[in-house]
């Protein structure tokens, strides 16, 4: 074999491994995410969207294809230019061998444009591919029972039409521009175009004719887009109206009118053209048409705009600004808001404060930072355990109503370095375990959270049952696992000893079959899955294993919230993870930068619950009015429940998600003020307030609270925020979200009295700072081998007057383990700091004397944590050392001095 043939042979190989590498990795994804969704129940959603994937890639890839080939075909067949010539050279020694060079030439540019059309028909169809929901909510779109006020067209028009309209207008603009370029290359290839003696451009009039008809089709695809782009206004920045102004109404609107019909008559110029077939004419219409549109689109609009609307602006932008206001509130469910006075008393006095004892017992004294270090350290037990997030929520207890903080005990992502083998990986160490759950306005003596729920497994006094604690899915639990193997489970440490369990739901994709742990060796590129010998008929591999990841595997069309939340319920536990339907083509609406990118429509359709055992996923209705949402729920009648299928008792966890309040409440700072002219002076602008956290001011994030509304008997769980004027610092209104049903999602905003001043947080802060007892035992507690911190600052609005609650924590040099050692309270002109909240309020009422708190020294203070640091050294000894029993008495030993039982 030559050399020559054996590269080609070498090429041809490596070609065919990489075309079969390619193929493997899509069709294994694929069957990979189909085992999974089957799984699910949700192999209707996995085949929809893929369908209409591929249809769209295919309906464009033929139809771009067979477009470009027509028309090079019909370069093709016209005669070729005369400068391609029969060539005769000396081929080899003594011998001449005469080439055609135009025949040559031919089938090179036959090659080329077959190519060229191939090429530019699959990077369309990509283009196309991405693009399933635009077709869905074109597909299933309905009326949003809105309309607009310029055209009088339902808003769902601008939702679920027009983007697809748009997405195929711009993409056959691009196609048509594409083929204009390349078959006046390819006449010029072909010697269509001449240039004369006398330097003067001849051109085909088989070329003219057939260029005519393309920029025909040009022009009237780009009259299509003039069309559209009278409804594309309503998202137009023209002037100091979002959406349709005066401008745009009276000029811009008639100049897509004229350079509409314009580009009609071009296309039919154009079309004439054909028969006359003079190129200089073709190009001196072109020429005009843009002299047009730079006249009728951008000089004219600019000159209105400035001499005629700016000098006037308020009079002539008032009812277009009108507009804006009443879609925005709508497109954001402001308008739904219910807005009521506040007198913000500054005379609140003790037995006011007495006779709302459920709110005072609930209000919030842990700050979620600080108690999740306390949590690690004093909770996760051991290295394979890790505490990611604090969450808030209400549970009725032995004792009554209360609010509490909760957190999942996960699986840590890596086990200690000794440990890292793959069995223990993959096979034993596959879940975390339980939770842990504290009131949120209790201590201990030692200055820590006292706990509803604590250790493993789960020991609690308050009512509560954790029927299955193993934690299988959560915030971020680490890679794949596999269950149901010949090597037992690590369930949870009990003293000395280990708790080995094999898992017994439903989680995961069963591996029976060797195709099965073939395609999944394959997918997480983790050969061991093949070869083990561990594996059983009943094996499962579980992937996908994070919340958020998991429901948007499942639900793509869905942006989801930040934070999901844990749940217990009924014995079991859940993730709660709240989805959005958003849109950024509402009509008039206001655009928002969100974590899910810029929209303007945004709703809480969908909370999502994930069993934290078995992965399973429901999804639950919580606005069936969404028009967003409707189309889902046509394209998958079963995907989403009624939100009446629910269980009452999870039902009553659900809480009104701080993503969407968060949005809602800052668009609000400027969509409360629906008068036009306060609106256009920006007379009434509100900001959030700010408070100080580790010395720095920072905002004030909106925080959830158990409480009793003014002029209410019903202890309700709310979301609230405050807000001040922009550029100031004093309190101006309160904003709340509802949790419980019925009333879920019902907000208010208490607005106060603008005559007289009410303190905002940051003003608070200023007065802790400025109290000479408080500043000075609190300078002197970060100087003497401890860091103090101070938590979240709490507005409680009571009986129409606030009282300002802020935690102080102290933590010890050389630990990490913040106390709770001081609480600071504020009412009216007065503050106090005491060592628990009832004291601070007696104190802050004069009931006792504020009296200078002696400091003790850190020794003193801090000989709990001096034991917890002994007993952390001794654990970290035993773990380099390979001690685990060891290990595990130093890790009970700590845990008892932690809770105070040594």
């Amino acid at each position: 074999m030559d050399r020559q043939r054996f590269v080609r042979i070498l090429w041809l190989v490596v070609g065919i491994v990489v075309a079969v590498l390619i193929f493997v990795s899509l069709i294994s994804g694929f069957l990979e995410k189909w085992l999974w969704m089957n799984q699910l129940g949700y192999s209707s959603i996995f085949w929809r969207i893929a369908w209409i994937k591929w249809i769209l890639f295919a309906v464009s890839f033929v139809c771009v294809y067979f477009y470009l080939w027509i028309n090079f075909r019909i370069v093709k067949t016209g005669p070729a230019g005369p400068y391609l010539q029969t060539l005769t050279f000396v081929r080899r020694v003594g011998k001449a061998e005469t080439i055609n060079v135009r025949h040559v030439a031919n089938k090179v540019w036959e090659a080329a444009y077959i190519g060229m059309s191939l090429f530019i028909a699959i990077m369309f169809a990509l283009s196309f591919f991405p693009q399933w929901d635009k077709y869905l909510r074109f597909r299933w779109g309905q009326s949003t029972g809105v309309v607009e006020p310029i055209y009088n067209i339902d808003t769902g028009f601008y939702i679920f039409q027009l983007p697809f309209y748009k997405l195929i207008q711009e993409s056959l603009l691009v196609l048509a521009f594409l083929t204009i370029a390349l078959i006046t290359a390819s006449y010029a290839w072909r010697g269509g175009f001449r240039i004369n003696e006398n330097r003067s451009v001849q051109v085909e009039r088989r070329a003219i004719a057939h260029l005519s008809i393309l920029v025909a089709i040009f022009f009237g695809i780009w009259a299509w887009g003039y069309y559209l782009d009278r409804y594309e206004l309503m998202y137009s920045r023209q002037g100091v109206v979002y959406g349709v102004g005066y401008t745009a109404y009276h000029m811009t609107r008639v100049s897509l009118w004229i350079m509409f019909f314009a580009s009609i008559g071009l296309a039919i110029a154009t079309l004439v053209n054909v028969f006359l077939r003079r190129f200089i004419t073709l190009v001196s219409i072109v020429a005009g048409y843009f002299i047009l549109y730079f006249i009728v689109l951008i000089i004219l609009p600019a000159v209105i705009q400035a001499y005629w609307v700016v000098p006037s602006e308020l009079e002539r932008e008032s009812s277009y600004l009108a507009n804006n206001i009443d879609l925005t509130r709508k497109a954001f469910k402001l308008d739904m808001i219910e807005e009521k006075s506040y007198p913000a008393l500054t005379d609140l006095t003790l037995s006011e404060v007495q006779n709302d004892k459920d709110t005072i017992d609930n209000i919030r004294l842990w700050d979620w930072r600080p108690l999740l270090q306390t949590y690690r350290q004093t909770q996760e037990i051991r290295l394979y355990y890790e505490f990611y997030d604090v969450d808030v929520g209400r549970y009725h207890l032995a004792d009554g109503y209360h609010q509490v903080m909760l957190s999942a005990r996960e699986l840590a992502p890596s086990l200690p370095p000794k440990a890292q083998t793959w069995v223990n990986e993959r096979l034993q160490f596959t879940h975390g375990y339980g939770l842990v759950m504290n009131f949120v306005s209790k201590q201990t003596g030692g200055g820590f959270p006292e706990y509803v729920i604590e250790n493993i497994p789960p020991v609690t006094s308050e009512g509560l049952d954790v029927n299955q604690p193993a934690v299988y899915y959560g915030e971020k639990m680490p890679g794949y696992r596999i269950v149901t193997t010949k090597i037992k489970e690590f369930d949870y440490p009990k003293g000395n000893e280990n708790v080995y369990t094999s898992y017994s739901g439903k989680g995961g994709i069963s591996l029976r079959g060797f195709w099965k742990r073939l395609l999944f060796a394959w997918t997480q590129g983790d050969i061991n899955i093949l070869i083990t010998s561990y594996l059983t008929p009943e094996s499962r591999i579980q992937i996908w294993r994070r919340v958020r990841e998991r429901v948007n595997q499942i639900a793509p069309f869905l942006e989801l919230d930040y934070d999901p939340y844990l749940v217990l319920s009924d014995g079991k536990l859940y993730w709660v993870q709240d989805a959005y339907t958003v849109s950024d083509q509402y009509p008039y609406s206001e655009p928002y930068a969100s974590d899910f990118g810029q929209l303007n429509y945004i709703r809480n359709s969908v909370k999502a619950i994930v069993d934290i055992y078995d992965g399973s996923v429901s999804f639950y209705v919580m606005d069936p009015n969404d028009p967003v949402l409707k189309v889902y729920r046509s394209s998958w009648p079963g995907a989403f429940k009624d939100l009446g299928e629910m269980s009452p008792d999870l039902k009553k966890h659900l809480r009104y998600p701080q993503g969407l309040f968060d949005i809602q409440a800052d668009v609000y700072r400027s969509y409360h003020m629906t008068d036009v002219q306060v609106f256009y002076n920006q007379e009434d602008l509100w900001t959030f307030p700010q408070e100080k956290y580790a010395g720095t001011p920072v905002r004030l994030m909106p925080y959830y609270i158990l409480m009793r509304l003014p002029g209410t008997e019903i202890l309700e769980y709310l979301l609230m925020t405050p807000f001040t004027p922009q550029s100031r610092d004093n309190m101006v209104s309160w904003m709340a979200a509802k949790c419980d049903f019925p009333e879920y999602g019902h907000i208010l905003v208490y607005q106060l009295p603008k005559e007289k001043l009410t303190l905002g947080p940051i003003q608070i802060e200023a007065m802790i700072d400025q109290n000479p007892l408080i500043s000075e035992q609190l300078s002197l507690w970060d100087q003497r081998g401890s860091r103090v911190i101070r938590g979240n600052l709490v507005v409680i609005p009571i009986d129409n007057s606030f009282l300002y609650v802020e935690p102080v924590y102290l933590t010890a040099e050389g630990t990490d383990i913040p106390q709770l050692k001081r609480v600071i309270v504020i009412a009216g002109d007065n503050v106090a700091m005491e060592s628990t909240l009832g004291e601070a309020i007696a104190a802050v009422f004069g009931q006792t004397p504020q009296k200078e708190v002696a400091i003790p020294t850190p020794a003193v203070e801090n000989n709990t944590l001096v034991q917890a640091r002994d007993a952390l050294d001794k654990a970290q000894q035993a773990l380099e050392k390979g001690q685990w029993q060891e290990f595990g008495k130093a890790m009970d030993e700590l845990q008892k001095i932690l809770s105070g039982r040594q």
